[in-house]
Order: structure tokens, then C-alpha cells, then sequence
């Protein structure tokens, strides 16, 4: 037997072989031009949200500019007490006071729309009750998903690019038995490992090289459009599509060391495939929605705005004022009485904050069965990589569950500052002042960098995967040594 070819040199005897048939290059030239449509996906989705974003902000800001303008108004003419009375009432100031909060997309939320059309990312915050505002502005279902579904990179490498690896790999040994061309390549000095393994590097090579053109297009998008410079969620994302087609270059490695026949070799690619990016997760959601099932109609009343003849009821109104300085010592000593202008007033968003708090137990239930739903789908990523790797993208966008509910907290101190800015001049019965406007807090709420442990653990579960597959080829390999 002649002495061994390089493996580099065998590399290239096989990227030559490849490019000599037009139709693999005609493969690779769909699925670049699927991934780009799926990166478009991502920008025009992305563009919509900071454009609505910035539309609402410059609206917003210049609606409370035009308010506070009120102070310097000129009493002496209608319009401009008109104007004095919207911005020192507090009944009026709040009518025409709304405050948007919102999210703004990071640099990896271009890769993966995520959950980002399920969950809200802005909200319009006025001084009523925020559960009331949350549940009535939000979907108050929660399809949490193993799979978003939606066609952008991230759907691309998870569902699209196995597909072209397994349509490449399937058959890189059994298609060479089968016309008889394996006897020749093996009296070269080629081992049927050295043959396969050159084929997956190759393979490898290609797939990875459309994924990082397609994320160095991504950074650039990101950089010189929307302003924002490359970040660690961005490389974490690259990593995690290196090692996640890097699984499946190891399961096929796997099926050609089995040594199958081209159609069997088919059918276990792609049954894995089906198993793996359809099966699976639509089990997985349907599991964690039986396990544990999350009652929308216990939240849906709190969308209701409160009304009845209750609060024109002097007894009421003071009962529930002095509730409300039990709730917040800072309102124990409250002088809005039934006799001032703003009394009703005060008895409505007393009886919102207090309703707040009577429903703050349901819904921390409510949230906490949601998250328990999550961790049982982020769980069932160490079992299935299409799932976890979608989990890794979705958090990695901060497109999540995790997020959403990360910024629902931001809104909730955000209209707790909203109510410090107002409420004094309510509840102490006095007009609102240039100063009260100065403490209205900033209209955005972002959330943080931190990166959630689970994706380090589902990287490394990966790496586990990927030595076991290779291991377990290589030993179906040694059987067939020299051969």
C-alpha cells in the first residue's frame, strides 16, 4: 500500500471533487441566499422596533415639553390659563401626561427575532394601575415555544443549515461503495476514516465560511446602521452556531463510520433531523404546558379599569386614603380631604395602589409558573440541541422570557418613580410645581448585561456531545482499519 497522502492534500482532492459537481455549488449558492433573506428578516424587524421606539419617545418628549411650557404661560389671556390649569392640575397634568418605556433591540437581536413578537417592547405608563396597563397592552397568553419558528439566521442555522450538512455528508463513503470507486481510492494509502473525516472538514469549512459572512454582515449592519458596536452576546452567538453544526458534522461523521448503505444512511439523517429540530421541541412544549399549566383567566380581570358608585362615597374615599398611607408611610399623613377639588382624584389612584398590592400575589404566582415553564423547556435543551441552541439565541438577544419579565420589573420601578413625581401634590392637596415635572423619571428601561448561566451550560453540554459522537465513530472506525 502506498505511503499516506496528506490530509491536507486529501482536503483539496475533495473540495475538487465537490466544485466539479455544479449542483453542490448551486446548493451552497441557496442556502447563502436563504440565510441572507433570513438576516433581512432580522434587520427590517429590528429597524421596526427602534423606528417605533424613537417615533414615541420624540412624540412623548415633545408632548411633556409642550406641558411644562404651561408654567411660563401668560394667565392673562384664555389660552394661556388654559394652559397654566393642564400643567399645575394634577387631575389634568396626568390626563395629558403618558410616559413610553421601552426596550431597544441589542446587537444579537438582529441574529435572532426570538420571542420578540410575542412580548411587548414598549409600554405606555400612565399613573393607574400597572397591572391594569401590563395585562391590557400585553398578550395575556404566554406561548412560550422550544422553537421560535420565525425565518431569521437563527432559524437558519438551526433548522437550514443540518439539512445542507446532512444532504453534503450522508452518503460520503456508501456513494463511493456503491459505484465500485472506493477499492481505487483506498489502494491511494486513504483509510475510509481518512476519506470521511477529510469530507467533513471540507464540509465544515464551507458551512462555516456562509455562516460567518453572513455574521460579519450582521456586525456591520449593526455598526453603521444602527450604531452599535460588536458586544460579547455577538461572539457568544458565533461560538454557539460553531458548536452546534459542529454536533451535527459529528453525528454524520458517526453515520458514515456505521458504514450503511446510502439509503439507510438517508433515512438516519434525515430522521435525526426530524427528530431533532420538529419532534422534539413541539413535545417539549406540549409537556411543559401539561406539567405545568398557567391560568391566563386569573389575570385577565386585573385589565379592567375599576369603576362604581363606590367612589363617590365620602367613607370610602377616606377609608381607602388612609389605607393607602398604611401601604406608604410617606401618605400617612395625607390632607386631600372630601372637600378639596382633587379628592375623588386621589381616592381613584389610592384605590389602583392598593389594588396593585391585593393582586401582587397572583401575580407573582402567575409569573413564577411562566418561568417554571421556561426552565423546563431551557432544561430539555440538554437532551435536544435544536431547542437549547434556540434558547441560547433567543437569550443571547435578550428575546426571551427571561427578558420580558426582566423588564416588566424595570417598568414596575419605572411607575413607582412615576408615582413619587406626582403623587405628593396629589395626596398633600397642592398644585403641581416646574419641580414635580423634574423628577418624571427617563423614559427607558434597559436590560441588563448580565448573560444567563444556562447557556454556558448548554455549550458545554455541546462540547460532551461532540467528543462522544467522535469517539464512538472513531471507535466503529479502528474495526475497519486499513479499510
Amino acid at each position: 500500500m502506498k505511503e499516506p497522502i496528506l490530509f491536507s492534500k486529501l482536503v483539496k482532492w475533495q473540495f475538487w471533487l465537490f466544485a466539479k459537481q455544479k449542483t453542490n455549488l448551486l446548493l451552497l449558492i441557496a442556502f447563502f441566499v436563504t440565510g441572507l433573506y433570513g438576516l433581512y428578516q432580522g434587520f427590517a424587524f429590528k429597524e421596526k422596533q427602534i423606528t417605533t421606539i424613537h417615533a414615541f419617545r420624540d412624540e412623548k418628549a415633545d408632548a411633556i415639553n409642550k406641558l411644562v411650557a404651561g408654567f411660563q404661560a401668560d394667565t392673562t389671556t384664555v389660552e394661556g390659563r388654559e394652559a397654566y390649569q393642564k400643567v399645575t392640575s394634577p387631575r389634568e397634568a396626568n390626563f395629558y401626561t403618558t410616559l413610553p418605556v421601552y426596550k431597544i433591540p441589542n446587537t444579537t437581536a438582529l441574529y435572532a427575532i426570538g420571542q420578540g413578537d410575542v412580548f411587548p417592547y414598549y409600554y405606555m405608563i400612565k399613573l393607574e394601575s400597572f397591572f391594569m396597563q401590563l395585562f391590557k397592552q400585553g398578550e395575556i397568553a404566554n406561548p412560550l415555544r422550544a422553537l421560535a419558528g420565525h425565518f431569521d439566521v437563527s432559524f437558519w442555522i438551526i433548522h437550514l443549515l443540518p439539512l445542507l450538512i446532512i444532504v453534503l455528508c450522508f452518503n460520503i463513503l456508501s456513494s463511493e461503495l456503491d459505484n465500485g470507486n472506493w477499492r481505487l481510492i483506498n489502494s491511494q494509502g486513504i483509510t475510509s476514516k481518512r476519506w470521511v473525516a477529510s469530507n467533513i472538514f471540507l464540509v465544515a469549512c464551507l458551512a462555516i465560511s456562509l455562516l460567518f459572512i453572513l455574521f460579519l454582515s450582521g456586525l456591520m449592519i449593526n455598526y453603521f446602521h444602527f450604531g452599535q458596536p460588536p458586544s460579547i452576546t455577538d461572539l457568544l452567538f458565533l461560538a454557539g452556531a460553531c458548536l452546534y453544526l459542529t454536533v451535527w458534522l459529528s453525528a454524520l461523521y458517526l453515520i458514515n463510520a456505521l458504514r450503511l448503505n446510502t439509503s439507510a444512511s438517508a433515512l438516519y439523517g434525515g430522521l435525526l433531523w426530524v427528530l431533532v429540530c420538529i419532534v422534539m421541541p413541539a413535545l417539549t412544549s406540549t409537556v411543559s404546558e401539561k406539567i405545568i399549566p398557567v391560568d391566563n383567566t386569573l389575570v385577565s380581570r386585573m385589565s379592567r379599569r375599576p369603576q362604581g358608585a363606590k367612589f363617590e362615597d365620602d367613607a370610602f374615599g377616606i377609608k381607602t386614603v388612609r389605607q393607602l398611607g398604611e401601604l406608604k408611610p410617606q401618605y400617612e399623613k395625607a390632607t386631600v380631604s372630601p372637600k378639596s377639588q382633587g379628592f375623588r382624584f386621589a381616592v381613584y389612584f389610592a384605590y389602583h395602589e392598593l389594588l396593585d398590592d391585593s393582586n401582587s400575589v397572583a401575580v407573582r404566582h402567575y409569573f413564577n409558573n411562566i418561568e417554571k415553564r421556561q426552565a423546563l423547556t431551557n432544561a430539555s435543551g440538554l437532551v435536544n440541541p435544536a431547542a437549547a441552541m434556540d434558547g441560547i439565541f433567543a437569550g443571547l438577544a435578550r428575546n426571551d422570557a427571561a427578558a420580558n419579565h426582566e423588564f416588566i420589573g424595570n417598568m414596575m420601578k419605572f411607575h413607582q418613580r412615576f408615582h413619587d413625581a406626582f403623587f405628593p401634590a396629589l395626596f398633600f392637596d397642592r398644585a403641581l410645581e416646574k419641580s414635580d415635572f423634574k423628577k418624571l423619571p427617563e423614559q427607558e428601561a434597559t436590560a441588563s448585561g448580565k448573560i444567563p448561566g444556562m447557556i454556558f451550560v448548554n455549550l458545554l453540554v455541546f462540547v460532551i456531545v461532540i467528543i462522544v459522537l467522535i469517539r464512538w465513530a472513531n471507535v466503529k472506525f479502528s474495526h475497519r482499519l486499513n479499510t
